[in-house]
């Protein structure tokens, strides 16, 4: 299979909705996303405007404390923009539904403006009650507290 199938069969699965998160799915808006999948070297990611999400799939090489590097000094050179972590190797959970790819590595990003507003309104429709704390720190950064306040 390829990396682009390997990706779009992923965001299938991110998209179905689940009873063990409260009728949710995974990510509510990766299906109707317009997306751009970027194979290249983790240094040369540079963020592309038009798309909802972009995912650049890095090397398979990379460890996790690697890619968390690299989303920690993407996050700081474009702050415009919220860089994430997929880790092929670190398999995360939302209340026992797999959230990661199992893959590749994956750094993916949004539009900082954008991403906040979608967070908002899952906050309000009660999306993060089934996450534990650890994941929604990790996952939502400097938008925890403002998603706990109301969640």
């Amino acid at each position: 299979m390829s990396v682009e199938a390997d990706i779009q069969e992923w965001i299938a699965r991110i998209s179905e909705v689940r009873p063990e998160l409260g009728g949710f799915s995974v990510c509510p808006y990766a299906a109707k996303a317009k997306t751009l999948i970027v194979e290249c070297q983790a240094e040369d990611i540079i963020p592309v405007s038009g798309y909802d999400v972009v995912f650049y799939v890095v090397e398979d090489y990379l460890d996790l404390a690697s890619i968390q590097f690299w989303v920690e000094f993407y996050n700081k050179k474009f702050p415009d923009y919220i860089f994430l972590e997929d880790c092929a190797t670190y398999n995360t959970y939302i209340n026992g539904v797999q959230s990661n790819n199992g893959k590749h590595n994956i750094i993916f990003v949004n539009s900082r403006e954008v991403l906040k507003k979608y967070r908002v309104i899952l906050r309000e429709m009660g999306y993060y009650s089934h996450w534990n704390d650890e994941m929604l720190r990790e996952v939502l950064g400097e938008d925890y507290e403002m998603v706990k306040k109301s969640g």
